[in-house]
């Protein structure tokens, strides 16, 4: 005789996925838009936030960057540390390996140069996992990606959160 049980599914409720912008200005005490985006996981006792798994690797690369046009310097120590205290805040999500090709040969044949790519992946994670609110401070990018999604920087989710 065999038995069979529905498994029970979990869903979990993300209010808002957080751009790389807002996590490196959140970090970095010296960014011109710190205050408010170290607000943003100040507050995440009232909002779950997810990050996109890959935004964790390009905030990385820009907070440990070196050279003439590297603003935060940090050494990888630093980094890694300051990275994981979001992290234990916030939810890990992303795409598949499969989605994640395809958002990139989907860009390309848009005709999408550069890092613009990072944005349309944030987006396509929020789209894939149903996430309503992208907080970046690249308003306009997003929007422009994402037409129908909520796109807002960290005052304006604050203001509603």
């Amino acid at each position: 005789m065999t038995r069979s049980s529905a498994a029970a599914s979990v869903t979990l409720t993300i209010d808002a996925l957080v751009d790389s912008n807002v996590i490196i200005a959140a970090l970095s005490g010296d960014h011109e838009h710190h205050a408010a985006s170290a607000e943003i996981f100040n507050e995440a006792h009232r909002a779950k936030l997810g990050i996109a798994a890959h935004s964790f690797a390009e905030a990385y690369s820009t907070l440990t960057r070196r050279g003439a046009h590297a603003p935060f310097r940090f050494t990888a120590d630093e980094a890694w540390a300051a990275l994981e205290s979001v992290r234990s805040i916030s939810q890990l999500i992303g795409l598949t390996p499969a989605q994640t090709f395809e958002t990139v040969r989907s860009y390309a044949s848009d005709g999408g140069i550069g890092a613009r790519l990072y944005d349309r992946m944030i987006g396509e994670v929020a789209v894939v996992h149903g996430i309503p609110t992208i907080i970046t401070w690249n308003v306009g990018h997003m929007r422009g990606l994402f037409p129908t999604l909520a796109v807002k920087t960290p005052r304006e989710f604050l203001q509603v959160h």
